[in-house]
């Protein structure tokens, strides 16, 4: 399937947003092309969405950037990874490499429908932006997907420690846990000795198994050691308020990249269920534009 809708006016400019389906080996994956129209731009972006839940409440966010960065001249591809929104696939077979393979599907889609870029940046969010770190190190470091080289790595909040981000996975299905039964029936001990035997846990409706648990729950998911990523980098800490301490670990990420920055963003944690609606993360956009635009990413 591929689609055109009506180019989208704003006060911008007129860009066009194209959906359409691609193939990842046997997986049918959905994929969402933002461009300037009548432009044949050489910069392009991939956006990488957060893992479940954090999926649906950061989407709006997403698709306010990709409009942003297509109204500066670059094509944007969004695209849901296997298991998630409109694509083919189940989360309960998913792992890392699956992620990794998927991302790898969708830089070849855009290569595809835009012959003309020649640098191609990532942009990921939380468990999303771990993805795109681990596969800009792996194409350096084996010399794969060129329009990578020097490019851009923005990653938002990423997740370091694979081992804590999982007990908060697990922390949303004790949740539920105590508001349909009352109590816990099973602790997240027990939730992991079923995962490791080959069950699947249900998080906010998306199924987690152990190969996802296998890839991702290790202490050290996204390593501080000096990277082979030759372009810039930036490392966003997400902080509710400018007075939250910064992270030091986000902090040794951004100095492991030759090229790296550090910098922070004052949002309420958007990828969550939180009160206030996110159409935006205004502040994290904006840093976001102002350290592109700094660094010469033009047309």
């Amino acid at each position: 399937m591929t689609a055109c809708l009506e180019p989208l006016r704003t006060d911008g400019g007129t860009l066009t947003e194209t959906p359409l389906f691609f193939q990842r080996d046997d997986v049918r994956l959905f994929c969402m092309l933002h461009a300037p129209e009548d432009a044949q731009p050489r910069n392009a972006f991939v956006l990488s969405h957060p893992f479940a839940e954090e999926k649906l409440w950061s989407h709006r966010v997403f698709v306010s950037l990709a409009r942003a960065l297509a109204q500066r001249g670059h094509v944007v591809l969004r695209f849901d990874y296997t298991g998630a929104g409109d694509s083919a696939g189940s989360t309960a077979e998913a792992s890392m490499e699956t992620y990794l393979a998927d991302l790898s599907a969708a830089l070849r889609v855009l290569a595809e429908k835009h012959p003309s870029v020649q640098s191609v940046g990532l942009i990921g969010l939380r468990l999303g932006a771990t993805v795109c770190a681990l596969f800009a190190e792996r194409a350096a470091v084996n010399g794969e997907h060129a329009f990578l080289r020097g490019a851009p790595l923005i990653l938002w909040e990423p997740v370091i420690d694979g081992e804590a981000y999982f007990q908060e996975i697990l922390r949303s299905n004790l949740s539920t846990q105590l508001a349909v039964y009352g109590k816990v029936v099973e602790n997240r001990e027990k939730l992991q000795e079923k995962i490791r035997a080959g069950g699947v846990v249900n998080v906010d409706g998306y199924e987690v198994g152990r190969p996802l648990f296998e890839s991702v729950a290790v202490p050290t998911l996204l390593p501080l050691s000096r990277k082979a990523h030759d372009g810039p980098a930036l490392v966003v800490q997400v902080a509710p308020t400018a007075q939250t301490k910064e992270r030091s670990d986000l902090q040794e990420l951004a100095r492991s990249y030759p090229a790296g920055s550090f910098a922070r963003a004052v949002e309420q944690p958007f990828w969550r269920e939180i009160k206030p609606f996110y159409g935006r993360a205004e502040d994290l956009q904006q840093v976001t534009l102002n350290w592109l635009e700094q660094r010469d990413v033009q047309r």
